[in-house]
């Protein structure tokens, strides 16, 4: 799994001054391995946690539809209206992404910055960044591979960020 993912990385060539990671193992281990290799600071960091699936974490899809298919259907149908049980609201979720992104984006502005997180955190940063926010079945639109490279590039004036976004082979 690492290996692949540092072949991903070598592939597109990537530099960068910081380094963050979630602090969930199969995010760490990889950003732990790139800051031996690189020397660059790391920071882990709990905004960039996958959203929490309560009860539903570590269940197969089979087993959630087998005992609770109308509430998963409900869920994928509308993230927003429906919280996994003893989990995160997506609201919550979001919320949480968007402070971290906030406060990353004000202190390291300027740098290259490589983040090692996940799936949910990825699509919600790139629905930012193409400026779409809670539109049902947005998430699931947006593709992508297993060990994925989403280059956001920030832009700064004074009237605020403006972002390109960039994935897939570009």
């Amino acid at each position: 799994m690492t290996a692949a993912i540092e072949r991903l990385v070598e592939r597109h060539d990537v530099e960068f001054d910081q380094l963050f990671s979630s602090p969930l193992r199969r995010c760490s281990e990889f950003a732990l391995n790139l800051y031996l290799k690189n020397g660059v600071p790391l920071k882990l960091e709990d905004g960039l946690k996958e959203v929490n699936f309560g009860d539903w974490d570590g269940e197969t899809l089979e087993s959630l539809y087998q005992n609770s298919a109308q509430m998963i259907e409900s869920y994928w149908k509308n993230p927003w209206a429906v919280t996994p049980p003893n989990g995160e609201s997506m609201l919550e979720f979001e919320f949480r992404i968007d402070a971290l992104w906030q406060s990353i984006l004000q202190q390291y502005s300027g740098q290259t910055l490589l983040l090692i997180t996940h799936a949910g955190v990825m699509r919600h940063l790139m629905a930012n960044a193409l400026g779409v926010s809670g539109v049902a079945g947005f998430y699931t639109q947006l593709s992508l591979a297993y060990a994925s490279v989403v280059k956001i590039s920030v832009f700064t004036s004074p009237q605020g960020h403006f972002t390109k976004l960039h994935w897939g082979d570009d």
